[in-house]
């Protein structure tokens, strides 16, 4: 079950953030699919990559702080967590993955669609590896703004303190989460620096 008003609100936000970066962050270390079009190739990848990244992880890690906040501030503390824990798996982790793709998409969808008349001729034949490509690139935005969201949950129970068994983020849910972003991006990026060359 997905919460409409935060996957709009959490797709504006990776795209204002995403922006803003994009103007602050040197074109050679912020990453664009324009670069296949371009000779302005980023000078690293894997860096290009990470600024590129850094919208959706900072919108997620806010929306975590943001929703754990309003949980633990409701009248019974209790039975809200207890709720709250619910939430997480069944509709919160789904809303912040979805509008980390949709925010991808979003970015980019006129070289998706227009592809025939934005391409540079060089790179017109690659267009299947681009589709592949753009695929690990919206779900990289959908781990990274997961990633996010229960970075800040995590964060959020341990400034807390207590030894607390029966946490809504584990260590190990963080790390998998973080390793599908990182295989992900890595691929992505893997396959790019070879195409590009």
């Amino acid at each position: 079950m997905i919460h409409a008003p935060a996957l709009i609100l959490s797709i504006f936000g990776i795209l204002a953030v995403s922006r803003a970066l994009s103007l602050i962050i040197p074109s050679e270390f912020y990453f664009t699919f324009q670069s296949l079009f371009s000779d302005r190739a980023a000078r690293s990848m894997v860096l290009a990559l990470f600024g590129k990244m850094m919208g959706p992880l900072l919108t997620g890690f806010a929306a975590g702080w943001i929703i754990y906040a309003r949980a633990r501030s409701s009248g019974r503390p209790g039975s809200a967590i207890a709720s709250f824990a619910r939430r997480v798996k069944r509709q919160w982790m789904p809303t912040i993955f979805l509008a980390g793709c949709f925010a991808a998409f979003l970015s980019a969808w006129p070289i998706i669609v227009y592809w025939d008349l934005l391409s540079n001729p060089e790179v017109m034949h690659l267009k299947a590896i681009f589709m592949l490509l753009y695929g690990l690139y919206m779900l990289g935005y959908g781990y990274v703004s997961l990633f996010g969201f229960l970075a800040a949950v995590f964060i959020s129970e341990h400034l807390e303190g207590g030894a607390d068994p029966n946490r809504l983020v584990s260590k190990s849910e963080l790390s998998r989460v973080g390793a599908l972003w990182l295989i992900n991006s890595g691929l992505a990026s893997a396959v790019m620096d070879i195409i590009t060359k």
